[in-house]
């Protein structure tokens, strides 16, 4: 065998299973289609994956980020190893910035999203800020290859088949073995991950995704709620659809920014360290799961993406709240009326409803209606929204002890696994597989 461990994916699932594996007599190569964390142009991919390029939130909940259930930990367990990821996060110089500690506030915000009908899920959370996180990341990532971990970058993986007791990786055309796979492509490669997994015999099983927007609106509305709890998590069951929309990824101050996929734009958010704008944004989601006969919640996202960008000319599609309502698109001069200027500035002015499904425009009318109870303020006729925003979490992997798959060998971890939302939770998962493996070749 060339390798005893290949990685597929250096987010943060193949960093923390790579960090855990380090020091253990075993060869192990990361391999990544993006480069090291200061050389990275890509928002997906690198070193990092796309939390390296994201605000830098970390849940240290059990409740924000994935089910315990499903992978197989108690809670117990589960907040142990995400101290041990909080830990390390802190040795390669994360500030040590936390909210969501003060237990009176808390309640007290609680009890107005009760009264306003919205689900307010509270948890421990850090803060590292984007501009930070690329050096936390970098640090992390040198100390790896200090500590024998080898790293592949800019390179794609092409195939991945079961050979004998173990794998052949072929990489950029080049055939190399290993004993065990942890695939950890992260949400963008998580289309790649569901082929290979096909002809492996262990393709996934489609779960749902969340299709929405990001709105952008002056930091003063969402002040009171940050001094509580710096990325609050609400969540709405909409009136007319009884469907479950929730925040996501709220940036205090923040930028609206492009992520750039093969065939498609999306939009993201994050919140530097240094450069603050007057805006606040988040993502509105709505939760959205097929059934028979159309299942395929990947490739359900992926359409409604590519018509996005079709309409929007490549660019993400910008519109102001009260022209959404009044059934007209956004034009330049409709967008320069509003009091705050978008962070956003390559984008095209249009009509959002033209781009997601009708259903999806409704709940995200309604969610905006029912938020502004606790954040006065959000519905108002100047609240920008850029569609889309879509996160694939919708193939899931049936998973035994420690990440692995029926295949004997073949692990996967992080968001492509259908196991995790975010850094902490999606470095747990790589912990867990690098654990399993150890046991094996003990």
């Amino acid at each position: 065998m060339d390798y005893d461990v290949v990685i597929v994916g250096a987010g943060s699932a193949g960093l923390f299973a790579a960090l855990h594996l380090a020091d253990k007599d075993v060869r192990v190569l990361v391999i990544d289609r993006g480069l090291a964390p200061k050389e990275r142009e890509s928002i997906t991919y690198g070193v990092g994956g796309a939390g390296t390029f994201s605000d830098g939130k970390l849940n240290l909940t059990s409740k924000i980020g994935g089910d315990p259930a499903a992978i197989g930990c108690s809670e117990g367990a589960l907040l142990q190893r995400i101290e041990q990821v909080n830990d390390t996060f802190t040795r390669c110089g994360a500030p040590e910035a936390y909210s969501g500690e003060d237990k009176a506030a808390l309640g007290t915000l609680n009890q107005a999203a009760v009264q306003a009908g919205i689900e307010f899920i509270a948890g421990r959370q850090r803060h590292i800020g984007t501009s930070r996180i690329r050096e936390v990341i970098d640090t992390l990532y040198h100390d790896l290859i200090d500590r024998g971990i080898e790293f592949r970058l800019g390179a794609r993986v092409e195939e991945i088949d079961a050979q004998g007791e173990g794998f052949r990786v072929v990489v950029a055309g080049e055939a190399i073995t290993s004993q065990f796979v942890i695939a950890a492509p992260g949400r963008s490669g998580a289309y790649w991950l569901r082929e290979v997994a096909r002809k492996l015999g262990v393709g996934p099983a489609f779960g749902p995704i969340d299709v929405g927007v990001r709105l952008e609106f002056p930091a003063e509305l969402y002040e009171p709620i940050e001094s509580v709890m710096y990325d609050a998590k609400l969540r709405v069951r909409t009136p007319t659809y009884d469907d479950m929309v929730r925040t996501f990824c709220t940036n205090p101050r923040g930028f609206v920014v492009r992520e750039d996929y093969d065939d498609f734009a999306l939009v993201n958010g994050h919140a530097e360290n240094d450069r603050k704008s007057d805006n606040t944004n988040f993502a509105l989601l709505v939760h959205v799961e097929l059934t028979d006969p159309v299942e395929d919640s990947t490739q359900y996202g992926r359409a409604i993406a590519q018509l996005a960008s079709t309409i929007g000319g490549g660019r993400p599609i910008l519109q102001r709240l009260k022209d959404l309502q009044q059934g007209r698109r956004s034009t330049v001069e409709r967008i320069r009326r509003v009091r705050i200027a978008p962070t956003l500035k390559e984008y095209t002015p249009g009509d959002v409803s033209m781009a997601l499904p009708q259903r999806i425009v409704v709940d995200i009318v309604e969610a905006i209606d029912r938020l502004d109870r606790i954040i006065p303020g959000l519905a108002s006729d100047g609240t920008l929204l850029y569609a889309p925003e879509i996160k694939f979490y919708d193939t899931q992997y049936k998973v035994l002890a420690g990440m692995e798959t029926q295949l004997p060998g073949l692990f996967v971890a992080g968001d492509a696994s259908g196991h995790s939302r975010g850094i902490v939770f999606a470095g747990v998962t790589g912990i867990l597989a690098a654990e399993k493996i150890l046991e094996k070749v003990a």
